[in-house]
């Protein structure tokens, strides 16, 4: 029997041939080495949104992408704001949003200007604001807008150029507006 022992059918294999083996196998995904976390500070270059500066929030708060844009038909910057899960990169649904809101910014004029003009009154502040005179200064987007019922829109007017008008949307309909003065 020392003979079947020894024999090459039956002895083993190389260590060599034992490590092609093993890199043959598959990985899995737990094994796959974890990157270190995102750093607060971090830029992202991309073509739909502009230069993005990444802000880590606390535990249990959102940490969000952060850009400004200057429209060649404005004369104010469009600032975007993208909320994002842990600290993953913005999404296409959420360059598809802003695509669409840019697109989209006279109709949401036309639909938030009579909330605007409303709250400027329970304000006492003199002045209102037409739908041609409000400009998209804001958009700020949860991590995941096509499913999420909230978003943001920021507008100002020409008319009152010292306030800013933050207008909330819930399932695309304007509910409230917040207005902030620069004095």
């Amino acid at each position: 029997m020392y003979d079947a022992e020894t024999s090459p059918e039956t002895s083993p294999p190389p260590a060599r041939r034992l490590d092609e083996l093993y890199l043959g196998l598959p990985r899995f995904a737990g094994q796959a080495p974890l990157r270190a976390p995102r750093a607060t500070g971090d830029v992202l270059e991309s073509p739909m949104l502009g230069r993005m500066e990444f802000s880590r929030m606390p535990q249990g708060r959102p940490s969000f992408w952060r850009a400004e844009l200057w429209m060649p038909d404005s004369r104010y910057a469009l600032q975007i704001v993208c909320e994002v899960d842990g600290d993953e990169e913005p999404g296409s649904d959420q360059a598809a949003c802003v695509t669409a809101f840019r697109r989209l910014q006279v109709q949401d004029a036309i639909l938030c200007a009579p909330l605007i003009n409303e709250r400027l009154r329970e304000l006492k502040i003199a002045g209102c604001v037409s739908p041609d005179d409000l400009v998209l200064t804001l958009i700020h987007l949860p991590p995941h807008p096509l499913t999420d019922a909230r978003f943001e829109l920021g507008f100002q007017a020409s008319s009152l150029p010292e306030l800013t008008f933050t207008v909330v949307f819930v399932r695309g309909t304007p509910r409230s507006v917040r207005v902030d003065s620069d004095h």
